[in-house]
């Protein structure tokens, strides 16, 4: 059944940021959500994983509301990698990881053996075993965002939800763990739902674009239907060109630089 968003509202104080919003998102699919900077991508999965609850409107998860979750529950429903993530105590990656699995383990009860396997496997998928036994805090920031990335996989739910999760790294990890996340969906029937800024990776990646500018879904579908000159024009003010390139076999998303054919910038 998936999530059911139906005109859902927020605000911060007397500025919406969110302006009846409405959409249903099926399980098993690649959710790309993309907008200008302050259009309220964020805040819409802060509210998906019930960090924030609309002023109006309801969010249904599988038939229910959202409040009707126990923490617990949600968090064996929704993982999160967080656009920022601070921590300041000396935890080893492995502990960080192992915090993944923190809803499935009993109060007061160690990690099962079946626990620690889940946290070696996601390791080793994510290619930071090596790292295992240093502190996050020695980390740098696109460190810090693999291993985080690894924390939401051990923690196996349903629905894996992306923040700008690959801001920090660099191309080669950035489609690592971008294929990673794809294959929950195509192979585990599982549902991603990423807030990007490369047009392009989310041609590549996603199968299902939602177009968002002002709080308000300017339009939304499958990507080879609205991943268009016309829709990137109205949200991005920006003139492009979208083509297929049999080489990725995705859309692809060109844009012209302000210099004129002398090299000279337009003004």
């Amino acid at each position: 059944m998936g999530f059911e968003i139906n005109r859902i509202r927020f605000s911060y104080g007397n500025n919406m940021v969110l302006h009846d919003l409405s959409i249903k998102m099926e399980p098993g699919r690649f959710y790309g959500i993309v907008g200008p900077n302050g259009c309220g991508k964020t805040t819409l999965l802060d509210i998906l994983v019930r960090d924030k609850k609309p002023e109006s409107g309801t969010v249904r998860y599988n038939g229910k509301g959202l409040g009707e979750y126990t923490r617990k529950d949600m968090a064996r429903s929704i993982a999160l990698v967080p656009q920022d993530f601070y921590i300041h105590f000396p935890f080893t990656l492995e502990e960080i990881i192992l915090m993944g699995r923190h809803p499935y383990i009993s109060r007061f009860s160690s990690p099962s053996a079946d626990d620690l396997e889940i946290v070696s496997a996601v390791m080793a998928e994510t290619g930071i075993e090596r790292f295992a036994r240093r502190y996050v805090t020695d980390l740098s920031g696109g460190e810090k965002q693999r291993v985080v990335f690894a924390r939401a996989l051990a923690q196996d739910t349903p629905v894996l939800i992306l923040d700008e999760a690959t801001s920090n790294l660099d191309i080669k990890y950035t489609l690592d763990l971008l294929n990673i996340a794809e294959s929950r969906v195509r192979i585990e029937g599982k549902t991603v739902i990423a807030v990007m800024q490369n047009l392009n990776l989310a041609a590549l990646y996603c199968d299902y674009l939602i177009f968002m500018k002002k709080g308000k879904m300017v339009a939304h579908g499958d990507i080879d239907k609205v991943l268009n000159e016309q829709n990137i024009q109205t949200v991005f003010g920006v003139e492009s060109k979208v083509h297929f390139e049999p080489y990725s076999n995705s859309k692809r998303v060109v844009f012209k630089s302000g210099r004129d054919t002398e090299g000279q910038v337009s003004q």
